[in-house]
């Protein structure tokens, strides 16, 4: 098998595993702020939504933050290319919140592990834990989504 075809059937074989889990809560800690998240999946494997909620010290209360993410292949794997930045409780975007990046990698098992790398640079270990559909219910009621 040519080299191409087979990185391509490698890339399409990740891609798959990602789209076929649609719902991940995601937990982060960026300096000593805790974030907590849930990652959607959306109408085709490349678009995803993930709500974020964490403790703001400046602002001195809780926030949740929305983003819109793209899936893409990179050579360090898959990334989720975090944009629209958007404060759920202000209605407003949210200029003062570094969009996420987070890039996925997969070992033999099918597990998936996840660094995050916001728009300012840092980069932190996120824990990605796929749920079922009962719970990704319970969890977009938590997250104030429908």
């Amino acid at each position: 098998m040519e080299p191409t075809r087979l990185i391509l059937l490698l890339l399409l074989f990740s891609a798959c595993r990602l789209s076929a889990q649609n719902a991940y809560e995601v937990r982060f800690t960026a300096g000593s702020v805790q974030h907590v998240g849930l990652l959607v999946g959306g109408k085709n494997a490349s678009e995803w939504q993930i709500r974020i909620r964490y403790f703001d010290s400046q602002q001195k209360c809780q926030r949740l933050i929305e983003q819109k993410m793209r899936a893409e292949k990179t050579n360090l794997g898959t990334r989720l290319h975090g944009y629209s930045v958007w404060d759920v409780q202000k209605k407003q975007q949210a200029a003062d919140y570094a969009a996420d990046n987070f890039y996925l990698t997969y070992d033999q098992h099918g597990n998936v592990y996840s660094k995050n790398i916001d728009a300012q640079g840092t980069t932190v270990s996120v824990q990605m834990t796929a749920l079922r559909e009962d719970q990704k219910k319970v969890k977009m009621q938590e997250f104030g989504w429908p």
